[in-house]
Parts: structure tokens; sequence; C-alpha cells
């Protein structure tokens, strides 16, 4: 019993150390549903371990020139992946939209607003304002080109407060802002759901943002040609299309 024992210790010793890996670096908007995109994945791969990490997709570019081990960059846009590529740090004819996001404007309910333009942005309830951080985070500079747009953003600029990325920004609207933008994907995830009002800025104001994802150079080994490949397959876009992404 005992030597049964030692080589079952044994042989899942060795099935771990088998274990491929592949590291991810994904655009804070993306985090639900890339940890959905990864639990079907593993359904089907459960050999290749996948490692993501979440951030703002301009500190990804930060990183990755500086030689961060990622295999893999799932941007919330196509500058920053294309910036890589010109760099010539991605692998050629890599680079791909994986879908297509949307700007929402959220006010948490103890607000007591129901947003149907920004202009309600001007309401005194509204004292602070919640965005990413434009400078490294694409929905964040959609947000700032929205008001822009809108005529809003001189009247409104002393309101404004930064988060890091669009999930942080995210967190600062619920629990410390009094309106703020947002991903129309993370209105879908088990955080936010419910938590306030909702609206969709207009093509017109925010058109959506290409989000593009990209193999980084010298790291096309199979199993990460196996995701690569998986995210553009339907289950993957399926998933993608519930957190109200759109997908071609």
């Amino acid at each position: 019993m005992r030597k049964l024992l030692v080589s079952a210790v044994v042989m899942l010793g060795l099935a771990a150390a088998q274990q491929a890996e592949v590291r991810v670096a994904v655009a804070a908007n993306l985090r639900d549903a890339f940890i959905e995109i990864v639990r079907a994945f593993n359904q089907d791969n459960a050999n290749i371990k996948v490692t993501p990490s979440f951030g703002s997709s301009g500190g990804f570019v930060q990183q990755i020139t500086q030689g961060a081990p990622f295999d893999v960059f799932m941007a919330a846009d196509t500058s920053f992946p294309q910036a890589l590529e010109r760099n010539n740090l991605t692998e050629p004819g890599t680079l791909r939209v994986y879908a297509k996001g949307r700007l929402a404007l959220l006010i948490p309910n103890r607000v007591g607003l129901s947003p149907s333009s920004l202009n309600v942005l001007l309401d005194p309830k509204i004292a602070r304002i919640a965005i990413a951080n434009p400078e490294t985070a694409p929905y964040g500079r959609t947000a700032i080109e929205a008001l822009q747009r809108a005529g809003l953003l001189e009247k409104l600029r002393s309101k404004l407060v930064f988060g890091q990325d669009i999930s942080q920004a995210t967190q600062l609207i619920l629990a410390a802002a009094d309106a703020g933008f947002t991903a129309y994907s993370l209105t879908f995830t088990a955080s936010v759901k419910g938590q306030g009002k909702v609206w969709v800025v207009p093509e017109r104001l925010a058109p959506p943002l290409e989000q593009a994802y990209v193999i980084i150079k010298g790291r096309n080994r199979p199993e990460v040609k196996a995701l690569y490949d998986y995210i553009q397959g339907d289950k993957a876009r399926t998933i993608l299309k519930a957190f109200g992404y759109q997908v071609a």
C-alpha cells in the first residue's frame, strides 16, 4: 500500500512538472470574461496552465518592453499592441482583433439618478466622476474623448478622479464617486451588476473599441498557439458576447 501511495505521489508530481504554462497580460476590462474563457479552455486542455495578469494596456506595454515574461498580450485597443509590433516585439502576423468593447456611464443606485445623456453629469448630486487613467487605459482615453465631443470636458474636469485601470475606476465609482465611466463588459460581472444605472455611450461620442491580441516575439510555443487559436473559436466568442462584447 505504501509503495502504491509513493507511486501515486510521484506520478502526480511528474504530471504537474509536465504541465505547460501560458502567461497572459490581460486588459482589466476583460477580467471576468477571460477567467470564463480559461475555464472553458481547460476543459479541453487540462495539461495547459494559463496564468493571467490583469491591468492597464499601457502598463503592460511598458512591462513587455522591459522584458516581462508574457506570452500573449490581450489589450483594450489596437494601438498598444501595434506599438509592440512596430518595435519588433511580437510574432509576425499574430495581431488580431478579438472583440469590440463599448464605453458605459455608470451611476451608483445610492445617487438616485438615471442617465439618458452625458448631461446628467452636470447634476449637483454628482461631485466626483471616476475614469481610468487616459494615458495608459484605452477606456479612460475614450471617456475623455466622449466628454470632449459632448462639449462637457472643461465643465467637468474638476470633478474627475482617476483609477489606474478600468477595473479600479469601476471600484471607485461604486465605493467613492458619484458616477463614472466603465467598460460595458464590466456591468455584466457579479460585483457590478445591479449596483447602479447603466447607460451605453452612443457611438457618435464613443466609437466601439477594437480590442486586439498578439503573441509576444519568441513565445510562439504549441501551448501558446493553442490558447491563441481558442480565443478565436466559437466557445470563446460565445463567452465574450455574454459579457456585452461585439464579435465578428
